[in-house]
């Protein structure tokens, strides 16, 4: 097996100069280095990660903690972070914390004692003073999907209010007078922050809440259904429904149907999140987009200048606070008394 020595005889260079180049400890001449990189091609000699993590303290690896590896949600943000950081030249660690704050702690502290060179964390159940303590920590932390005011500059999140209001006002825009709401789970802001997006609206319509319309649900299928079971056995008259999430409308869309109602002929419906699921549900979906890859790009490219591996002004022009937009398809009609 080809040797670091191997490699320094025939470039014609010290071992240490070698290491140089491998670890990016110090400057080496440029073609000093491609001389190196020459000799490494020519013997097919590639360099033990674990070694060369010892040398620069850096694992090479970024880790990362979302809510569900399995939802298509989740998965576009890990999918913008991967792009960034592979175009670098290093690797994720992915982890689930299924917004259980046990599990969340397990997941940050597993990647930590795996010496990832810096976190992406997506958490819902730990509180702001974990992440803080998290923070003062030497490894970057970058949050996505959260605002902690005390790390402003290290949070990538949505508008959800904006985004619970521009769902309330299209459908209020198309003749809906009696919109039903099922949330996400309220324990998490995203949810509490829609909801008063789409309180808002009606506000704005001169239209008074009614408490009786709107049920909890939990951002996944099971949810919508159960809800949508709530929301008709409580025999109140609702032209449209917003869901907490696309998953929550594709459950309370099949409610609908056992129930024989049609979208969107007898009820209009209204998703969030725009994940691939929404374009292909029958009818497509009209729901709110939140820009998924964008942002893990934004959080990946926020923890590569943090370890110096981006320039300082690729950081300092990254998004913050992104907007979610309306992306209208067919499940939203003006209701039958118009």
């Amino acid at each position: 097996m080809t040797t670091i020595k191997e490699v320094s005889r025939i470039a014609q260079v010290s071992m240490a100069t070698v290491s140089r180049v491998l670890t990016g400890s110090a400057p080496v001449a440029e073609p000093t280095r491609a001389r190196v990189m020459a000799a490494m091609k020519q013997t097919g000699y590639s360099p033990n990660a674990f070694a060369r993590s010892l040398a620069t303290n850096r694992s090479g690896s970024i880790g990362v903690v979302i809510n569900e590896i399995s939802s298509p949600f989740y998965s576009g943000i890990v999918r913008g972070i991967e792009e960034v950081v592979e175009a670098v030249g290093m690797h994720l660690m992915v982890s689930s914390g299924h917004a259980n704050r046990a599990l969340e702690f397990k997941s940050v502290e597993s990647l930590r004692q795996r010496r990832a060179d810096a976190l992406i964390v997506q958490l819902e159940a730990v509180s702001d003073y974990d992440i803080l303590r998290w923070a003062a920590h030497t490894t970057p932390l970058v949050v996505v999907g959260r605002y902690v005011p005390e790390l402003a500059d290290r949070c990538i999140y949505l508008d959800n209010v904006l985004g619970g209001y521009l769902a309330t006002k299209h459908l209020l825009d198309h003749g809906h007078r009696r919109i039903a709401h099922i949330t996400g789970w309220l324990a998490i802001k995203d949810a509490r922050d829609r909801l008063e997006g789409y309180r808002q609206a009606l506000a704005e319509a001169g239209i008074p809440y009614d408490e009786g319309l709107v049920v909890e649900g939990t951002f996944v299928e099971e949810g919508g259904q159960r809800g949508m079971k709530r929301l008709l056995s409580r025999q109140l008259d609702f032209t449209a429904v917003i869901a907490g999430n696309d998953q929550t409308a594709a459950g309370a869309l099949h409610t609908l149907r056992e129930h024989g109602l049609q979208v969107p002929h007898d009820v209009s419906l209204i998703g969030y999140d725009d994940v691939i699921l929404a374009r292909y549900l029958y009818p497509a979906l009209t729901t709110i987009r939140q820009p998924l890859v964008e942002m893990g790009r934004a959080a990946a490219q926020l923890a590569l200048t943090a370890l110096g591996a981006l320039k300082a002004d690729v950081g300092e022009g990254v998004i913050r606070k992104f907007e979610p937009t309306l992306v209208v398809r067919e499940s939203v009609v003006r209701p039958k008394s118009h």
